[in-house]
């Protein structure tokens, strides 16, 4: 007995099995990068409306608390302690080099294809985790190899300049494109592959292309007079030639880009219907609309990538009941208006058609076909379940109000004290809006629309930037990508057209609430080809979380000043409509009408005042708001603080003045210091 007792002691820890005695074959090196897709992709999880919120913060798309860290100066600080997140990095090269080596050694067993596609998984996580830390520190640490605990960390802790970590994320990239499957057997779209690599590719290029051309001289570009890093031992033979380091990313931008779009295209159709007409007609009606909101994105061949859910396993969301009901987020005003006329036309120029925004459904008419789909008019369809048609019925009825085929949104839940369902703007998001009743039950996470992670259209807009931002002009690749993303959009006028009626005078004038940041780089108006791409690129990815990584990569911040987040126009006809009325009795018994509407400016305000402007602003309610006053940027916002505990781990000699973590330009050095600039 005392013998199998030690034999059985003996063994390793069933939850330490090491890597040595398990990465054997294909499929177990396949069980490792899937635990790190919940690190590298966003998650559409928790209570909340997940993907139909990632643009909150930006001048597209506001909640009920704002911006406060990114916008105001008190908020964000250095922090005292905190680590710069190695922890996936460090597994992730433990497990490249350990694998690579075994592969040499003829050790893995398995189908080489199934081999070099997890191998593939895994160059391309990596770049993804150093994405992170690129679009956040800038210049960071570059460490290929695990390190014991032997190691010098502290000499590891070199920032190294930025575009060596971006040619290195790209390096790794490439590693990962030259394994992967283009279409995986395992797993298929739902697994990283080849063209969604090449995608994910051209946006990092393209990132980092822009942020070093629009960035220079600021001290945030590597070989800038200011740069923080010149003056470090370590650089002491770096050089650098800025333009051709621009253009090199730019170049790869492109290249990348053009490959998955030209494979792929944009074969999904959009039918030019804006709405369902038929009693439980849950999808079907528009198969560009039912891209944003199937079970199934295998079916769309624009969706390179996807994240499926599962109601049975507990794997599911609530983003399509929170958009039948309001979830404390809207698009803006900003965001609303930039789109273009149907004809091709801004909304300002002369013979563009536009109604006006006295209501939701004035302000889409006419308009470029995604406004028209994934924003919510007064007159377009809520639900066509038959139970939510009864019940609308049975409702009105009781009201001597006329009944319904199909039940509308109306007014959007803009005055209410249910912060839960409270529409921010009152331009409520339809994009991700599933219309089967089965996605929309609020008792239990029942929504199990697919979710992109990439899809080919962005491959497109990457290209039409990059090329433009290299050369000067449109060539015929971009032409034809810009020319399809608008025709589908039911925009059938030239480029030109757009262009030649494009006044940046009006696009960029900080004077108007709802001038677009887009329309600026280090606090001067682009012109308007450059303003009209990045327009095209606000209009196709709306709501799907990019905004506000291309408003830094673009130095588009500087001007922010005072701004106000603006949603629907209130005070010209939308005050007045009878579902913000309610009836109470007096002390005598008799009937009063009340309103909900309380724009006084005090605490329980429940609307911006008229006296501010018509449109609605969700920040300027009371003054005890710490937003009042709008939306400022901050020059050291474009970059994260390191935290003054890993300045010090990361040190010689323990000291900030000589760490190797070198602070980013415009933060201090001291615990909860606030930016200097």
């Amino acid at each position: 007995m005392l013998t199998a007792c030690n034999d059985f002691l003996d063994r390793a820890p069933l939850d330490q099995v090491s890597p040595g005695d398990y990465y054997k074959n294909a499929d177990q090196l396949g069980t490792f990068t899937w635990n790190y897709y919940k690190d590298i992709f966003p998650n559409n999880i928790g209570w909340w409306a997940g993907v139909a919120t990632y643009d909150n913060g930006t001048d597209n798309q506001a909640t009920s608390n704002g911006n406060a860290g990114m916008f105001l100066q008190d908020q964000w600080k250095v922090p005292t302690s905190g680590g710069i997140g190695f922890n996936a990095i460090r597994d992730v090269n433990k497990f490249i080099n350990e694998q690579e080596a075994k592969i040499k050694a003829g050790a893995i067993e398995g189908d080489k294809k199934q081999i070099n596609q997890y191998m593939g998984e895994a160059y391309f996580i990596r770049a993804m985790l150093y994405f992170s830390k690129l679009k956040s520190f800038g210049d960071f640490p570059i460490v290929l190899k695990e390190l014991n605990i032997d190691a010098d960390l502290a000499e590891a802790s070199k920032r190294m300049p930025r575009n060596l970590v971006a040619r290195q994320i790209l390096s790794d990239m490439d590693k990962a494109i030259s394994q992967l499957q283009e279409k995986p057997v395992n797993g298929g779209k739902l697994r990283i592959n080849k063209y969604a690599a090449l995608a994910v590719k051209s946006r990092i290029a393209l990132y980092e292309g822009t942020f070093e051309k629009y960035h220079r001289g600021t001290g945030r570009v590597p070989g800038d007079a200011n740069w923080p890093g010149k003056n470090m031992p370590w650089n002491k033979d770096f050089k650098i030639n800025q333009q051709e380091e621009v253009d090199f990313f730019l170049t790869q931008a492109m290249d990348a880009a053009k490959q998955v779009s030209d494979a792929i295209g944009l074969p999904t159709a959009n039918s030019h219907q804006m709405n369902p007409t038929k009693k439980s007609e849950y999808g079907g009606w528009n198969p560009y609309y039912d891209m944003f909101a199937s079970s199934d994105l295998n079916k769309y061949p624009e969706v390179l990538m996807w994240r499926q859910f599962n109601s049975d396993i507990g794997v599911a969301h609530l983003t399509s009941n929170k958009l039948r009901t309001g979830s404390q987020t809207g698009w803006t005003r900003g965001l609303v208006e930039s789109f273009l006329m149907k004809n091709g036309l801004p909304i300002y120029a002369t013979g563009s058609g536009y109604q006006g925004d006295k209501s939701i459904d004035l302000a889409k008419t006419n308009r470029d076909e995604r406004l028209q789909l994934f924003v919510f008019g007064e007159s377009d369809v809520l639900a066509t379940d038959p139970n939510s048609i009864a019940v609308y019925n049975a409702a009105a009825k009781k009201k001597k109000l006329p009944e319904v085929d199909l039940v509308k949104l109306g007014i959007a839940n803009i005055v209410t004290d249910n912060a839960e369902s409270k529409d921010n703007t009152g331009y409520r998001q339809r994009k991700f809006y599933n219309y089967d009743p089965d996605m929309q039950l609020g008792q239990t996470f029942s929504d199990v629309s697919g979710q992109i992670l990439v899809r080919v259209e962005e491959a497109m807009l990457n290209y039409i930037e990059a090329s433009y931002e290299k050369t000067g002009g449109i060539d015929a690749t971009a032409r034809k990508y810009w020319t399809q993303l608008r025709e589908r959009a039911g925009i059938t006028a030239s480029i030109e057209t757009t262009i030649d009626a494009t006044d940046m005078s009006r696009e960029a004038n900080v004077n108007t609430p709802s001038y677009d940041w887009g329309a600026f780089s280090t606090g001067k108006p682009i012109n308007a080809t450059l303003y009209s791409i990045r327009r095209e690129r606000r209009s196709e990815l709306a709501g799907e979380g990019y905004r506000m990584d291309d408003l830094i990569r673009w130095c588009a911040l500087d001007q922010v000043k005072n701004y106000q987040i603006e949603g629907v126009n209130f005070w010209d006809e939308m005050y007045k409509n009878k579902v913000f009325e309610y009836k109470v009795k007096d002390d005598k018994g008799n009937e009063v009408t009340k309103n909900y509407i309380v724009a006084d400016g005090g605490d329980k305000a429940t609307m911006s005042s008229k006296d501010l402007t018509k449109y609605y602003r969700p920040y300027q309610m009371n003054k005890k708001y710490n937003l009042y006053n709008g939306y400022t940027f901050y020059q050291a916002h474009y970059l994260s603080p390191f935290s003054v505990q890993e300045m010090k781990l990361c040190s010689p000699d323990g000291s900030v003045a000589n760490t190797y973590l070198y602070q980013n330009i415009y933060w201090p050095t001291t615990a909860n210091g606030e930016a200097e600039k």
